[in-house]
């Protein structure tokens, strides 16, 4: 499967109260045209999807937040993954799109088949962990746990490569901020 036909399947899983981040490029674009708006779009933050998720799920422990990262933008920011796994935060789910590029700029390779994600998150003592080349027969049961599981929840998917040609983001960064404002941070 590629990466937008795993997003449009999300729509299945998410509610109106769930908070969704996407990392830049390609990925905020499929989930901007394919799920319900609004949502935290990153854009020109590489590596920072993690983080963000986070600190949402901090804050509102009473909402499910999902981060969908690609392998490139977790790779810059992995750091943020061991924090992620101090604080456990169980409304947290953080999907991985694995194309071992960076599809966005080009097609460059990443580095992400040098990792052993089982492994490290072994390390991390994450208690639900699942990598998987997703199929239409395997992902919706794997789906179905991963969000309903009610701890800190790592899904990768190992993915093709392919993308859809879609039109950009056209909210500025300041409207993004003020819609994730408006509906998710608490005063």
């Amino acid at each position: 499967m590629r990466g937008y036909e795993v997003i449009a399947c999300l729509k299945d899983y998410l509610t109106e109260d769930d908070l969704l981040v996407s990392s830049n490029g390609n990925i905020s674009r499929e989930v901007y045209h394919l799920l319900t708006k609004p949502q935290v779009y990153l854009r020109g933050s590489m590596g920072l999807p993690v983080g963000v998720g986070l600190g949402l799920a901090v804050m509102n422990s009473d909402k499910r937040v999902t981060v969908i990262t690609g392998d490139g933008n977790l790779l810059m920011g992995f750091g943020s993954l061991i924090t992620t796994a101090f604080y456990r935060p169980k409304n947290l789910r953080i999907l991985i799109l694995d194309n071992t590029q960076y599809y966005t700029t080009g097609g460059q390779k990443t580095v992400s088949t040098a990792i052993n994600y089982n492994k490290f998150f072994e390390s991390l003592n994450i208690e639900y962990f699942k990598s998987l080349i997703p199929t239409e027969m395997n992902l919706k049961p794997v789906l179905s746990e991963f969000f309903d599981i009610g701890l800190l929840s790592i899904l990768h998917l190992t993915i093709e490569e392919g993308k859809q040609d879609l039109a950009n983001i056209p909210w500025h960064p300041t409207q993004i901020s003020m819609e994730i404002q408006k509906k998710f941070l608490k005063e």
